[in-house]
């Protein structure tokens, strides 16, 4: 299949999907492109991949609004955004895909997804852990991949704060996971008994997200 007729096949499934015009403009855009590195082996936020469902990325009033952790949990609650970064805060690298093939890699800061659930008490029988953003997108994981030391909430993306198409203020970051697993603009993270399926999910993606090397 040339490139021609793979981007149009692509966004023949996004639109069916609702894919804005943007979204596709900006996936097309990074599929074909060679990953830009930095002396560190870092992708620039300049030419880091961005893909969303929404043309413009939603607007987080975080003086106003609080990121709740709620669901099958003994003790739920909501965190001012800006007590994140008074949590315990971890480093690490790690490569972000895209399903269609983009890719970047970037230096992330933020928060242990793990230590947010420990506090609020996750029922025993929990099973999914499922992640709302703003733009009314929501994915969900299994609790054993949620609670990996490797799985966060992410602060700041190459050392600085995380940009608005990126997550800000908040996105989660899961390495192994394909990027539509990896919800932006984090507002709720609610624990649930059942299998959950998200937006994408629901339109034929794998439930699974996971990377198959």
């Amino acid at each position: 299949m040339d490139r021609r007729h793979f981007l149009e096949t692509l966004a023949a499934g996004l639109v069916a999907g609702g894919a804005t015009l943007p979204t596709l403009q900006s996936l097309a855009g990074t599929l074909f492109v060679p990953v830009e590195k930095d002396e560190e082996g870092l992708t620039p936020l300049r030419r880091f991949f961005a893909v969303a469902i929404v043309s413009f990325p939603p607007k987080i009033d975080v003086e106003k609004e609080r990121l709740e952790i709620e669901g099958a949990v003994s003790s739920p609650y909501a965190l001012r955004y800006d007590e994140l970064h008074e949590w315990p805060q971890v480093t690490q690298e790690s490569i972000l895909r895209c399903v269609g093939g983009a890719q970047g890699r970037a230096r992330w800061v933020g928060v242990r997804l793990r230590d947010l659930l420990e506090k609020a008490g996750m029922d025993p029988e929990a099973r999914d852990v499922i992640f709302y953003g703003a733009d009314e997108y929501e994915s969900s994981v299994p609790v054993g991949e949620a609670m990996k030391k490797s799985s966060m909430l992410a602060l700041e993306m190459n050392d600085e704060p995380l940009w608005a198409k990126h997550g800000s203020p908040v996105r989660l970051v899961m390495p192994g996971m394909y990027g539509y697993k990896q919800v932006k603009w984090l507002t709720r993270i609610e624990v649930t008994r059942k299998n959950h399926k998200g937006y994408w999910e629901q339109r034929g993606y794998s439930d699974d997200g996971r990377i198959k090397s």
